[in-house]
């Protein structure tokens, strides 16, 4: 009588799953290209997604220029607001929701901001 081992494959290890904030800062990325993708002209001066501790990330766009964020507010119906600072300044914005992420979009003292107006 013989003995035989017999192999068995090693059990793989199952991958862990993937942190909940990588699925939201995918979505928040992807929201913010999409609203960015509507101007023709201009392109943003700075594009970031934060959390700010909440866990839900939100996409945040800075362009130097008014008219990208005159487009973008008229492709999603939303309000351009106007703030005047206590130094004289005018910070434009528009919040937008985009594939149900909130983008926001600014500009602060813009150099178009005379002519579009008009």
């Amino acid at each position: 009588m013989s003995t035989e081992t017999i192999g068995t494959a090693p059990t793989p290890t199952p991958e862990p799953p993937a942190p909940t904030w990588k699925g939201s800062l995918q979505l928040a990325t992807n929201a913010t290209w999409k609203a960015i993708g509507i101007p023709a002209k201009a392109a943003p001066f700075c594009v970031t997604q934060n959390d700010m501790g909440s866990g839900e990330h939100t996409g945040h766009v800075h362009y130097l220029l008014l008219a990208p964020l005159l487009e973008i507010a008229e492709a999603y119906d939303a309000p351009v607001t106007e703030t005047k600072s206590l130094g004289g300044g005018t910070t434009y914005s528009v919040v937008v929701p985009v594939d149900g992420v909130t983008v926001t979009i600014w500009t602060t003292d813009p150099a178009d901001a005379p002519a579009v107006a008009e």
